[in-house]
């Protein structure tokens, strides 16, 4: 019984290990046509994704891009500290900012998305305990789910 258990334990460590993808990051460096092209377009509306930035792209083991992260040389919208993930279609951009107790205690979450000319945004905001929604088209307010609308 244990030879049969040993075995099987050798043969799923091997199988699970030949099938982990390999994947390696770029330090900072410009940003590609395509990326660069992506970002241009997002700025038009929303300046907090500027393109005096660098980018660490990850890589497959074909050297394919998988996903991208933006870098900044001074945080955007003077948040303590942030994440912008590129994905690697150039048409979907993550973001999270995170404000510390100096800067109103909030986090910003959403998503970027190109659909032909028109650049939307998704944001939720979380702040002491509340949550709030908003959505927009080229920069404009379209929706949002505000159930605190005046409370301080």
């Amino acid at each position: 019984m244990k030879r049969i258990t040993i075995l099987f334990f050798i043969m799923f460590t091997v199988l699970i290990h030949s099938q982990q993808k390999k994947f390696t990051q770029t330090g900072p460096q410009k940003l590609n046509k395509e990326q660069h092209h992506f970002i241009k377009s997002i700025n038009e509306y929303y300046p907090e994704f500027s393109l005096d930035n660098a980018i660490r792209n990850v890589l497959d083991e074909k050297k394919q891009i998988t996903e991208s992260y933006l870098e900044f040389k001074n945080p955007p919208n003077d948040c303590d500290d942030y994440l912008i993930t590129v994905q690697s279609d150039n048409k979907q951009l993550d973001y999270e900012f995170d404000f510390g107790a100096g800067n109103g205690n909030a986090i910003f979450k959403g998503t970027v998305y190109l659909f032909g000319v028109d650049v939307y945004k998704t944001e939720l905001v979380t702040k002491a305990g509340k949550l709030f929604f908003t959505l927009y088209k080229n920069g404009k307010e379209v929706f949002s789910e505000n159930p605190y609308k005046g409370l301080n």
